[in-house]
């Protein structure tokens, strides 16, 4: 019997990219141009001035892509039957976690199909905090409400809170940390992610850039 597990609660779509310094003050120079005061107000611009070859902050970046939930007391997991009949709701899955991923599958050993399940650019890293091989970073992503990532469960009996796991992970940047939840597990096994269950509301949109005088 199929059964589909939801992440309910603060959902997580975002990207992060890398910018050179000529990209970094064409940004400045057209956001001082047309007054705009941050820039979320002038995100629709962005791959315009990037070049939306270069840079859509939804589709294509050259660092990362990620959609998840927020680790948070908003995060329920809900079971669903194959008629989407809730099964049950429980939050205990939170507290259930997974020996790092990285220590399960050594990272040499996971194929590209695999990994970018979990990050769409194929890239394992996360984060926007500049160092040197990365100066310049541009953050966007939005928190929605309700649910964006599932994954479906295929077993003869029911499944229980118990038999899952997680693991997670925590974007850091130089003003603010975010957790979020990376890998699920079901009995042990990693569990792929799917997008086919989404239902959100609301939108609070975040776009922010980081350079190394942020972390002077």
């Amino acid at each position: 019997m199929k059964y589909r597990l939801i992440m309910s609660g603060t959902c997580f779509e975002g990207s992060a990219h890398i910018l050179t310094d000529n990209e970094v003050i064409k940004i400045h120079e057209f956001k001082t141009k047309n007054s705009f005061e941050s820039l979320v107000d002038m995100h629709s611009e962005l791959s315009s001035i990037l070049g939306e070859e270069n840079y859509v902050p939804d589709t294509y970046t050259n660092y990362w892509m990620n959609s998840t939930a927020m680790k948070d007391s908003r995060l329920n997991f809900l079971l669903l039957d194959e008629n989407d009949n809730i099964i049950w709701k429980s939050q205990e899955i939170c507290d259930l976690e997974e020996t790092p991923w990285v220590e399960l599958v050594p990272y040499e050993q996971l194929d590209a199909p695999t990994l970018e399940a979990y990050t769409a650019s194929g890239n394992a890293e996360l984060d926007a905090y500049p160092h040197d091989a990365k100066p310049n970073i541009l953050l966007y992503y939005q928190e929605l409400r309700g649910t964006l990532v599932s994954f479906t469960i295929e077993t003869d009996t029911q499944p229980k809170p118990t038999d899952f796991a997680h693991t997670s992970r925590c974007l850091e940047t130089p003003k603010y940390e975010i957790e979020l939840v990376d890998k699920v597990f079901y009995k042990g096994q990693l569990l792929k992610r799917e997008y086919e269950y989404e239902d959100y509301r609301g939108k609070n949109l975040t776009v922010e850039l980081f350079t190394m005088k942020d972390v002077e």
